[in-house]
């Protein structure tokens, strides 16, 4: 086993991956929230874009947090919080929400969140999907080595599954309590696929 997994190379987790642009700091929003707020706001746009990576919702661009959460994340006091977001917001850089009922989570959208996605990444040959799930999942390397798996890892090369679409698939398979195996996981794939189509058409 040892062997295996060293035979197959590591990535970084994509759920903390950012992408910012090589001018992001000339980038006229952000040129404008460092005249407004000054280094700290600067940083603090920062803070909020890695809020953003980690988010479970990152695909559709949202970050629902409760306030006090925003204010911890971005060291910020509760009122300075709503300068900075009501600022962005007006700039049409996100867009804000948050229900009446108490307690009720601040949504935080970004408008042009596919900006600071990484790119996906997208395996081309069975191989690197047995690598992927021996190395993020301790798979056994026979179960990868398997041709019924082989064949799921080819299907999924064919249809350009991604890591990310694998990670949305584990995460269904956790809250259903199902083991993240190769051929549930494919059962699973088929909501991930099913749910960004239906997204698509809205």
């Amino acid at each position: 086993m040892r062997r295996s997994r060293a035979n197959c190379s590591s990535r970084a987790t994509i759920m903390l991956s950012l992408n910012l642009p090589s001018n992001f700091s000339a980038l006229p929003i952000v040129h404008k929230v460092e005249q407004r707020f000054g280094v700290a706001g600067f940083a603090r746009l920062i803070k909020l874009l890695e809020l953003f990576a980690s988010s479970p919702s990152r695909d559709a661009g949202l970050i629902a947090l409760p306030v006090s959460d925003w204010a911890d994340a971005l060291q910020v006091g509760p009122q300075d919080l709503g300068f900075l977001l009501d600022y962005l917001a007006k700039a049409d850089w996100l867009t804000l929400e948050q229900g009446e009922e108490p307690g009720a989570p601040l949504r935080v959208t970004l408008v042009d969140f596919a900006a600071f996605l990484p790119p996906l990444e997208l395996p081309k040959v069975a191989d690197q999907w047995r690598c992927w799930f021996e190395t993020e999942l301790s798979m056994p390397p026979l179960l990868g080595k398997d041709p019924y798996t082989q064949d799921l890892f080819r299907r999924w090369c064919a249809s350009n599954v991604t890591i990310e679409d694998m990670e949305l698939a584990i995460e269904l398979a956790r809250k259903a309590n199902t083991a993240p195996s190769p051929p549930a996981l494919h059962e699973f794939l088929k909501t991930v696929r099913n749910t960004k189509i239906e997204r698509a058409r809205r």
